[in-house]
């Protein structure tokens, strides 16, 4: 395996799967600016083609996934050391790595191993596939800062739990216990605490033996599908055909159909 060192933040590349892991657990891998610009970096790594990254899993060092923005820790600007306002850290700094984060061509996997809050959430949302500790929990907590949301949750959370629910949970900054999330649909599987880091991997693996170009296609529909009229849409899935029905995986796939062997995806 190898580790890339960032600002609170660890790549680890173990083969087809990467893993990102949130490394300020005595914050609760709260996010600063600078953290997130050591996100960027990385998942500009993941996506270089040498690096064979096949999956992609989100998860945080300590008890906590991500405890939502550092509102302690803000880089200062260059002229006058003033701290970044609110609005401009939003519009320059996170929202593009959430932007950067929807962008990946791989599968996501978020292993939400503890408390998973604000930004903590968005990320989570944009998430493929999203395993949960029975301990952990979700909220918004805009409210109680008397702040607007951001990082897209106003937009993301309607489309994974319906409009009355998303505004529950924004409007009265309520928390949300993983079990409830999985009943609400919110997320996919519950894992034991104790036995979470295994459940986790397991899953992310299983992505990253998958067919890495239909599933990268698969994410980009489900993406797409929340803009796209229904015609728009069946052309983005004939596109989709086109690009899945050359790759190796595919044609493999294809002559094993039928049959009970079990096909070796390689990725490409």
């Amino acid at each position: 395996m190898e580790v890339l060192e960032f600002d609170n933040l660890r790549l680890e590349l173990d083969g087809a799967l990467a893993t990102l892991v949130l490394a300020d657990p005595e914050r609760l891998n709260a996010l600063s600016m600078e953290m997130v610009d050591a996100i960027q970096a990385a998942l500009l790594e993941v996506a270089k083609p040498r690096r064979g990254v096949r999956a992609l899993m989100l998860t945080g060092d300590g008890r906590a996934f991500c405890a939502g923005a550092n509102m302690m820790r803000r880089r200062t600007e260059a002229a006058g050391g003033k701290a970044s306002s609110a609005g401009n850290a939003v519009e320059s700094v996170f929202h593009p790595m959430i932007r950067r984060l929807r962008d990946v061509e791989v599968p996501v996997i978020a292993a939400v191993n503890g408390p998973c809050v604000g930004i903590g959430l968005a990320m989570t949302l944009l998430a493929d596939y999203v395993i949960a500790a029975d301990t952990a929990y979700f909220l918004v907590p805009f409210r109680n800062l008397a702040s607007s949301p951001d990082s897209g949750l106003t937009w993301l959370l309607p489309r994974a739990i319906g409009p009355a629910r998303a505004r529950q949970l924004v409007m009265r900054a309520e928390r949300l216990p993983a079990p409830d999330a999985l009943a609400w649909g919110m997320i996919n599987e519950v894992a034991l605490a104790a036995d979470f880091a295994e459940a986790a991997r397991k899953v992310a693996q299983d992505f990253a033996a998958g067919p890495t170009i239909a599933l990268g296609q698969m994410r980009s529909l489900f993406q797409q599908g929340a803009v796209n009229g229904f015609d728009a849409h069946l052309e983005a899935e004939a596109r989709a055909v086109r690009k899945t029905s050359r790759t190796q995986d595919n044609a493999a796939a294809v002559r094993a159909f039928g049959s009970k062997e079990k096909v070796p995806f390689v990725g490409a």
